[in-house]
């Protein structure tokens, strides 16, 4: 082999190894791509959707949550029904949810552990979720026991090195979108308090959307623990919520400015379409026109049973605010 053809198989050889040494190197660039894209695709928080509810005048009362006003719901993959148990808590995380019993305050729940706070929300009628402070110099010994629309879809604040709370989730008490709940065509239904029970006609001419809630939260037993009354203003109404673990109905039907709410007539507060609820007092004019009415109640029984609800103890917020009870009164929802 002469000198220059030697020359130009050395050039070719070395272009040959070159081209072997770059096609090397974006294979492992490659295959470290690929291990990137699928850590990034690890969820670093679970996630979803938050359930609110609304206020205003015959007024919801919000549940607060222990999260920050201003912060976004953070959304992640869907897990697996009942992925997270007592013994399988996300440390380091703090859930959304309404509010079923707070953490401080009147009424705080009693659980200064993990494993004690996860086992309330489990014995908790309305309580999917749940957040423990696990860290007391940050947050002291609370629990928060809340409630999520789908808890196989966890709805998370926070979650990483420095967040002081360890939650937790279980599948219960939440709609099953598998089960219609049918309604039936039940006339009334009843809300059982200490003080006695409260019989409503159901008016399906003034709110079929309103009634067929109220049934079927009746008779499934969807009830959760913020089925309860918290205000009490004499001479006006009595306020509560008919909180259950299926969504709110969303008609909000008025019947005209002429038409008065008689006492013992059952509407959404605030205009809309619920779960709070109030039962007027006494006659009130007007409410046709900006509340939707759907019910009535039956019997003079159960206008006693109102004016004993009334009259329980209460105190005004500042500056004349809502008149609020002392002790939220709960209640069940059943058909008899």
């Amino acid at each position: 082999m002469s000198g220059e053809a030697a020359s130009k198989a050395r050039v070719k050889l070395l272009a040959v190894r070159r081209a072997c040494l770059l096609l090397s190197a974006l294979l492992v660039v490659l295959a470290l791509a690929g291990r990137w894209a699928q850590v990034d695709r690890v969820p670093h928080a679970p996630p979803a959707e938050v359930h609110a509810s609304a206020a205003a005048e015959a007024e919801p009362r919000q549940a607060s949550t222990s999260a920050p006003s201003g912060s976004e719901p953070t959304p992640a993959p869907r897990l697996a029904r009942a992925a997270l148990t007592c013994t399988s808590p996300m440390e380091h995380t703090e859930l959304w949810g309404d509010v079923v019993a707070p953490g401080t305050g009147p009424g705080a729940v009693v659980a200064p552990t993990a494993g004690e706070c996860c086992e309330a929300c489990a014995r908790t009628r309305g309580c999917n979720a749940w957040v423990s402070c696990s860290d007391e110099r940050a947050c002291g010994r609370q629990c928060w026991l809340k409630w999520q629309l789908d808890p196989t879809k966890i709805v998370t604040h926070a979650a990483s090195p420095g967040t002081p709370w360890t939650s937790g989730v279980h599948a219960k008490d939440f709609a099953d979108s598998s089960n219609p709940y049918e309604p039936g065509e039940a006339e009334a239904i009843t809300l059982k308090t200490a003080e006695g029970k409260l019989r409503i006609r159901l008016h399906p001419e003034w709110s079929l959307g309103s009634v067929v809630y109220a049934r079927r939260v009746a008779r499934h037993d969807l009830c959760t623990a913020r089925c309860h009354f918290y205000r009490a203003e004499p001479n006006f109404l009595l306020q509560g919520a008919l909180h259950a673990v299926i969504p709110a109905n969303n008609d909000t039907t008025r019947r005209g400015l002429a038409v008065a709410m008689e006492r013992g007539d059952v509407a959404w507060a605030g205009g809309f379409a619920g779960p709070d609820f109030f039962i007027t007092h006494v006659r009130v004019g007007g409410f046709g026109a900006s509340h939707t009415v759907w019910g009535s109640l039956d019997g003079a029984e159960s206008l006693a049973v109102l004016d004993r609800l009334v009259a329980l103890p209460a105190s005004a917020g500042p500056h004349g605010g809502m008149r609020m009870l002392g002790k939220p009164v709960p209640f069940d929802a059943v058909i008899e």
